[in-house]
């Protein structure tokens, strides 16, 4: 468009620029056949002398117009022509620089494209190595875990037997111990009654002793 407006500034110059040189032409033209009348009509002796100056300016003066006809005519083909050649002109630079723009354009499209696929091939490889990492961390995890619940499983299981021992242990020595109270018990039980029997007997026999003696006493006393 730019272009178009440029051929169009340059035809109207061009139609300027040749009116004038047309106007002087005709001018130019005019003046000569003024002359040309003047010089006939100054020359005029007789009759057949000013018919014959009369006949001359005629065909000069007809000469002169068909000169400036045809000057006119070439200068309108010689514009046309010029308007035609800067139109045609314009129209191939329009075209060039249009095909130009086109190419610059399909070239960025393809680049952007090109960029566009680069930038999502970039992410998606990006999102499946944060996703492979973030799925081999989380395996991690669990299996640590799990060994972790495993080992905790084994101490509890570990220890619960310990106590079980343990508390088979303590009831055993306190079954012992009892059974041997009760063992104590019943031989201190049996010493007492024993020791019992053995002091009613003493107690009998110092009795007895003592009864003996009394009577005998009694005896050797009657006796005197």
């Amino acid at each position: 468009m730019k272009n178009l407006g440029k051929a169009a500034v340059a035809a109207t110059l061009l139609t300027t620029s040749v009116s004038p040189v047309l106007a002087a032409t005709e001018n130019k033209t005019e003046v000569k056949s003024n002359k040309t009348a003047a010089e006939s009509s100054s020359k005029k002796t007789s009759s057949s002398e000013s018919s014959k100056a009369s006949s001359s300016s005629e065909a000069s003066k007809s000469s002169s117009s068909v000169a400036s006809s045809s000057s006119k005519k070439a200068a309108e083909k010689s514009t046309k022509k010029a308007a035609k050649k800067s139109t045609k002109k314009v129209a191939k630079n329009t075209k060039k620089t249009t095909k130009k723009a086109a190419k610059t354009t399909k070239k960025s499209t393809k680049k952007a494209a090109k960029d566009t696929k680069k930038a999502a091939k970039t992410t998606k490889k990006s999102t499946k190595k944060s996703t492979k990492k973030a799925a081999k961390d989380t395996k991690k995890a669990a299996k640590t875990t799990k060994k972790s619940t495993k080992k905790a499983a084994k101490n509890t299981k570990k220890a619960a037997k310990t106590t079980k021992k343990s508390t088979k242990k303590a009831a055993k020595d306190t079954k012992k111990a009892a059974k041997t109270t009760k063992k104590s018990t019943k031989k201190a039980a049996k010493n007492t009654k024993k020791a019992a029997k053995t002091a009613k007997k003493s107690t009998k026999k110092a009795a007895k002793k003592a009864s003996a003696k009394s009577t005998s006493a009694s005896s050797t006393s009657s006796a005197k």
